[in-house]
């Protein structure tokens, strides 16, 4: 039995659609790393923006060690999410970047970490000489091809606490491009 000519197209138009990519496309505007598929954060994102906050930190040499100590005492906030993403997801976002930035931190033996919700009952007070805070953020555009450009920043700053001055602070950009049928927020 022959088909019609215009089921023939159609079936070629849709294989060759699915073939030659009609499927939807992510592509990554990364600083120094490989691309990815996706428009959230991904896991490779986030070992990149610490890695690069860590070199920066410790390669400008900023944390004073206090007379005395062999070691400075830093206190990690909770980094904040100010990006799309909500709920759940958020928050596991924020513990597991404030958490890599502690591990970092601890294992590059530069620094003691310091843990207010235990130092508050601890028999002998030892008070942190710098906090390290920072916040997450996200800006989107629509590009003219209907596709989005995807802006996070990882934005740290290192407190000297008995003063209040910013020993450091750095912005860590990661920028995606992503197709409209893409899009996660």
């Amino acid at each position: 039995m022959m088909k019609t000519p215009l089921k023939v197209l159609a079936t070629i138009a849709f294989a060759s659609c699915i073939v030659a990519g009609c499927q939807t496309r992510s592509r990554n505007i990364v600083y120094g790393q490989d691309t990815q598929d996706t428009s959230a954060f991904a896991q490779k994102d986030i070992d990149y923006v610490i890695n690069q906050a860590l070199q920066s930190l410790f390669r400008l040499d900023r944390i004073a060690v206090p007379a005395g100590a062999s070691r400075a005492i830093i206190q990690v906030d909770r980094i904040k999410n100010d990006t799309s993403s909500y709920g759940s997801q958020a928050d596991r976002l924020e513990l597991e970047i404030t958490q890599l930035l502690k591990e970092g931190l601890g294992e590059s033996g530069k620094v003691i970490l310091y843990n207010p919700e235990v130092g508050q009952y601890a028999s002998v007070q030892v008070a942190p000489q710098f906090l390290l805070a920072g916040r997450l953020t996200q800006r989107n555009a629509r590009l003219d091809n209907g596709d989005y450009y995807k802006e996070f920043a990882l934005n740290l700053q290192l407190i000297e606490i008995a003063t209040g001055l910013e020993y450091w602070q750095k912005r860590i950009p990661f920028s995606k491009e992503v197709d409209h049928d893409r899009l996660m927020y």
